[in-house]
């Protein structure tokens, strides 16, 4: 049985290699397609950037949003996985000579200081193994004035609707990820993530230790998923 730990990056690269090849059919699964909608969001809260640079950019559902949604505008996908981005690769047919991929580490973007207006992440961010640095680093390659947007799955609020949450992610996502990809453990890993994340407060926190202004923290569906916005200013 494969162990997986946030702490040991190695481990958490194998994980997303193992469960690529259906990991956007099994999102929809899990979320009854309600990903779509709060993707839909992050790319909505960058609209108006140029170049986007996508981190942990799985199979580049975001960053191939943007670029939809904005129709002169580049992106930089990055993520450590290249399974991951291997099948975005072959997704992005659509847009050829306005993006390009990068396999590197969140926590140290091989970019210049000032080098793109909007930075996103989503679902990623609670696996990076110091997701201070990461901030730090979106900090250093974004233009002033530029956006960052941090799409997470987070406890919800209230008692109710916390403990729904905690049994559907401690036994239906596992069960869900053994039928469609193969993997009950990988499914497991990425629930109790969930629980052993940083609370949206303590991620704002982050932010503004980073340098981060305007920062804007949105919970959707009760806080099943919260929405974060931050801007450099200076």
């Amino acid at each position: 049985m494969p162990t997986y730990k946030q702490s040991a990056p190695e481990t958490i690269q194998a994980l997303f290699a193992s469960i690529a090849p259906n990991y956007d059919a099994t999102n929809t699964a899990l979320t009854f397609g309600l990903h779509k909608r709060w993707n839909k969001k992050l790319i909505n809260s960058l609209k108006g950037a140029t170049t986007l640079l996508d981190l942990c950019t799985g199979t580049g559902e975001i960053a191939f949003g943007f670029l939809k949604n904005n129709q002169n505008a580049e992106a930089i996908l990055l993520d450590f996985c290249p399974e991951m981005l291997a099948i975005a690769q072959k997704k992005g047919n659509a847009f050829k000579g306005r993006f390009e991929m990068i396999q590197g580490d969140a926590q140290a973007i091989p970019l210049a200081n000032g080098t793109v207006d909007s930075v996103s992440i989503s679902y990623g961010i609670r696996n990076v193994k110091e997701p201070t640095k990461c901030f730090a680093e979106v900090y250093r390659v974004l233009t002033t004035g530029g956006r960052f947007g941090i799409l997470e799955l987070t406890r919800p609020r209230s008692s109710f609707l916390r403990a729904g949450h905690r049994l559907y992610t401690n036994t239906i996502v596992p069960l869900l990820g053994k039928l469609t990809a193969k993997n009950k453990e990988a499914y497991q890993y990425l629930s109790n993530s969930v629980d052993h994340f940083a609370p949206p407060e303590m991620v704002e926190t982050f932010l503004k230790q980073a340098g981060f202004n305007q920062i804007n923290r949105k919970p959707l569906m009760g806080g099943v998923v919260t929405l974060f916005s931050a801007i450099k200013q200076d």
